[in-house]
């Protein structure tokens, strides 16, 4: 009786055995690796923020939070003369305290280096590439304004440049990414400076020649006028406010401005 037991009981295990061999699927070692390399794989920089990214300068700060609780979108949206903003911001963000690595993705060819406000160690931080137009086709049918880049084309190309940023080889490896700024396109970027946005950056209002003023009073007064126009402030406005700026960081080192790096073509 307890040898016919024991058989009854090898053949469930052999029936539960078979039964659980037939559920198990076949995996190849090259399937295994796939799957590893895709629970392994680096997060898209461009698709891991939350929350609106930091500025230097404070009541933008403010802003950017309001927008995001108001729209849920997260990029600093410039419009008007945006690149004064963007000199002043990079210039900052690159500079002590902060002392981030910056990449500029310029569409339109448009990003001087010069008017950066920041050292030459720091100058080294800023990496300023442009995309080459040529090849860039539109969604929609036909071809594409050869000046415009696809807001898909754009994540794509903006997602290789911060991986380059970091995994590549750079001199800026002890240095932590803020972030992208977006020249001229939309789709990607923490900064985005197109034809559209939230924040508007106009000329601080200078006043103007006096209605009495003669043409030799203008001409003589030409040069101190000019200087005034220089030295005027920028006024960035949204919504909930607006705030005052120069161009030039507080305080800020004397510039070099060779040492950006540039990559690509217009």
């Amino acid at each position: 009786m307890k040898k016919y037991l024991d058989k009854k009981k090898y053949s469930r295990l052999s029936m539960r055995g078979r039964r659980l061999l037939g559920d198990a699927k076949e995996t190849t070692l090259e399937q295994v690796l796939d799957v590893f390399s895709a629970e392994h794989k680096p997060v898209n920089p461009t698709k891991r923020k939350n929350r609106p990214n930091f500025f230097p300068i404070p009541l933008l700060n403010a802003f950017a939070v309001k927008n995001f609780r108001a729209t849920q979108s997260i990029p600093l949206a410039v419009t008007g003369r945006q690149l004064p903003l963007i000199y002043r911001l990079v210039s900052g963000l690159v500079s002590a305290p902060h002392c981030k690595t910056v990449l500029i993705f310029d569409t339109e060819g448009r990003f001087d280096v010069t008017r950066l406000c920041c050292g030459v160690d720091d100058i080294r931080h800023v990496y300023v590439q442009r995309p080459a137009r040529r090849g860039i086709t539109g969604s929609t049918n036909g071809p594409a304004d050869p000046k415009r880049i696809s807001p898909d084309q754009l994540r794509e190309q903006v997602a290789a440049a911060e991986q380059w940023i970091f995994y590549g080889k750079h001199n800026s490896g002890a240095r932590e990414l803020w972030g992208t700024v977006v020249i001229g396109a939309i789709g990607a970027g923490d900064i985005v400076a197109a034809w559209r946005g939230w924040l508007d950056v106009e000329r601080a209002n200078v006043p103007g020649f006096s209605i009495a003023c003669s043409a030799e009073e203008a001409i003589s007064d030409r040069q101190r006028r000019q200087e005034a126009v220089d030295a005027a402030l920028w006024v960035a406005s949204a919504r909930w406010g607006s705030f005052t700026f120069t161009e030039s960081v507080p305080h800020a080192p004397e510039s070099h401005h060779s040492n950006a790096m540039t990559t690509g073509n217009s």
